[in-house]
């Protein structure tokens, strides 16, 4: 987690104000994310990059001011919270309030024209095993896929459709019934699936575990 001391000039009153404020990237919001760039792909320096790695390279690369502006305030919107003990607390009211802040409009300016600080605000969020996370991540997703392909002599044969209809509704109660006491581990398919609110609500709240 990164605490960020934001200063800047109340328009109002002309006089500077400093304020602390609170950044994280949790794991389900890398899942999430990482899903969403799934597939993505982009070489550099003969290294072939996936995902959101590819994804940040690729912007990076071109240059292009208004992506890298885009892709800041994006990583900014996930991972804003307010600390409540010890507890972490996101929303989108949450994000919306310090988005209409003139401690947002500090922080993105200095994030966007200073790359010495984009970095160490990227270093301060992100964590420092993404990589490994989200190799994790690729390879439960692969696998998931190659799980969910046809057998080598063609569709599945009715009664194991119907088998894996079953297990599937049995599964979908289970979830739906989990609790902090009696949580349930998630599959790769079962994250990508589901509603990111409801997932990020689940793993907050410990009804929810990552494979």
């Amino acid at each position: 987690m990164l605490k960020k001391t934001i200063t800047y000039e109340n328009p109002f009153t002309e006089e500077e104000v400093t304020e602390e404020h609170y950044f994280h990237i949790s794991k389900a919001d890398l899942v999430e994310m990482e899903m969403e760039e799934h597939g993505v792909k982009y070489v550099k320096d003969g290294e072939t990059l996936t995902g959101m790695q590819a994804k940040l390279q690729r912007i990076v690369d071109s240059e292009d001011g208004k992506a890298i502006m885009t892709e800041i305030k994006d990583i900014i919107r996930r991972a804003y919270g307010r600390k409540d003990g010890d507890s972490f607390r996101k929303s989108s009211v949450i994000w919306e309030e310090f988005a209409s802040t003139e401690a947002f409009s500090q922080l993105l300016f200095e994030l966007c024209t200073d790359a010495g600080a984009a970095a160490e605000f990227m270093n301060g969020v992100v964590p420092s095993n993404l990589e490994k996370i989200a190799g994790d991540i690729r390879a439960q997703a692969e696998k998931a896929q190659a799980d969910g392909a046809q057998t080598p002599m063609g569709p599945r044969p009715a009664v194991a459709q119907r088998s894996i209809a079953e297990t599937k509704a049995d599964r979908d109660k289970k979830i739906a019934s989990a609790t902090s006491n009696n949580p349930v581990t998630l599959t790769q398919a079962e994250v990508v699936e589901m509603d990111s609110s409801d997932l990020q609500t689940g793993l907050a709240a410990g009804r929810f575990k990552l494979a």
